[in-house]
């Protein structure tokens, strides 16, 4: 029997945005998004596929809510706007859930799994640099 391969994202130096307690509050999400497309891939029941989903939407929910709270106490100028892409973010995450088809082909499903994991390793990588940025300068 063919056993297809999973979709995995390992934590990598380019997604570190050099604040230890947001770096390792990233790596959850990654780990809910291994999770996800991995129960893709083993064809598991729509239902635990679902689960999975709205565990990377609850991981991130979390993260972004901590995230804005940091924002606060470094009195970040940005914060406004950025809780705005974290709004939109969430929407887009809410967006495929609610389009969730139980019986999807395979690869339109892994298309998701990949979709998921840009739209949030991206915003980490090119947005969350940017109060990481911020947050250095004011520690300088």
């Amino acid at each position: 029997m063919f056993k297809r391969p999973t979709l995995t994202f390992t934590w990598s130096d380019e997604m570190d945005v050099g604040i230890p307690e947001i770096d390792e509050d990233h790596k959850p999400i990654i780990i809910s998004i291994n999770e996800f497309n991995r129960s893709i891939t083993e064809g598991k029941d729509p239902t635990e596929i679902k689960r999975h989903l709205q565990l990377v939407i609850d991981e991130t929910i979390r993260h972004f809510s901590q995230e804005e709270e940091l924002f606060k106490e470094w009195q970040y100028s940005e914060a406004t706007s950025h809780a705005r892409l974290h709004a939109h973010i969430l929407k887009a995450m809410q967006g495929i859930k609610n389009g969730f088809i139980p019986y999807g082909s395979d690869s339109s499903w892994r298309r998701v799994g990949i979709t998921i994991k840009v739209i949030l390793v991206e915003h980490f990588k090119n947005e969350d640099v940017k109060y990481a940025e911020f947050r250095q300068a004011g520690i300088e």
